[in-house]
């Protein structure tokens, strides 16, 4: 059996940890432990204007999380990967031993998520500019899709996507132009799952990430034909491939 046997989930922008409750009910019947992020920046009272506020929680939750001396593996979703590589800085696994502590993060899952190299932002990871299907408000500070349907949900049944739809919230748009300083992706065992029918990140830009920015780097890849939500299409074949990044054959 694997050493790692608990895993935490973080979303991306818009979206609660419960879109992934699929995959955690398959990994609670492989005796894992799942831990759910809540991002600060989604449906916030005040609109953040950068990512801090869901850094330091999601660097609270590893820190309770590893307290017990756990080795833990991090699922990270689209924006999700940016707060949550800057929160890693020194939790990692063999950073811990070296100063004599026992658990911490042993590996990064990333689900059609973004590999930043420090320096860069999310925006900058496509150009610079926004996406054509953000919907800003005025003042700048809150983002929405336009078209979750199609960008997000584009190989889920019909329930799926009005349920899908009908859960995301508003979303702090300044998190997408924090610069990240610590690239965990460079010191930390990871895996990235392919999604090749993702609309929000294609598939070329995904490969351009891990083959591109991330070359040279141990990084290992699935692939599924799936969505940007395979959470939704595909939660065994997700469950599946989270548990062979965690020392699995299956």
């Amino acid at each position: 059996m694997s050493e790692i046997k608990t895993i935490m989930f973080v979303p991306g922008a818009w979206h609660s940890p419960d879109c992934f409750d699929s995959v955690i009910q398959r990994l609670d019947v492989a005796n894992y432990r799942s831990l759910k992020i809540h991002l600060p920046s989604v449906n916030p009272p005040i609109h953040y204007r950068d990512f801090g506020a869901d850094v330091t929680h999601i660097r609270t939750q590893i820190e309770t999380a590893i307290e017990d001396e756990r080795q833990i593996l991090v699922v990270v979703h689209s924006y999700g990967s940016l707060p949550t590589s800057e929160a890693i800085q020194g939790l990692d696994v063999n950073t811990r031993q070296k100063q004599g502590l026992k658990g911490g993060v042993a590996h990064l899952f990333f689900c059609c998520s973004f590999i930043i190299p420090e320096g860069q932002s999310l925006i900058s990871a496509f150009g610079g500019n926004r996406l054509p299907w953000f919907t800003v408000s005025e003042d700048q500070l809150e983002v929405q899709p336009a078209t979750p349907d199609k960008i997000f949900y584009n190989d889920c049944n019909d329930t799926q996507v009005k349920d899908a739809v009908a859960s995301l919230k508003p979303h702090s748009y300044q998190t997408f132009y924090s610069p990240c300083t610590y690239a965990a992706w460079k010191q930390i065992p990871s895996t990235y799952l392919y999604c090749r029918r993702d609309a929000a990140i294609p598939i070329s830009v995904q490969k351009m990430m891990v083959e591109g920015t991330a070359k040279g780097y141990a990084i290992k890849t699935e692939d599924l034909d799936a969505s940007h939500s395979p959470f939704f299409s595909k939660p065994d074949d997700l469950s599946a491939a989270i548990r062979r990044a965690a020392g699995e054959r299956c």
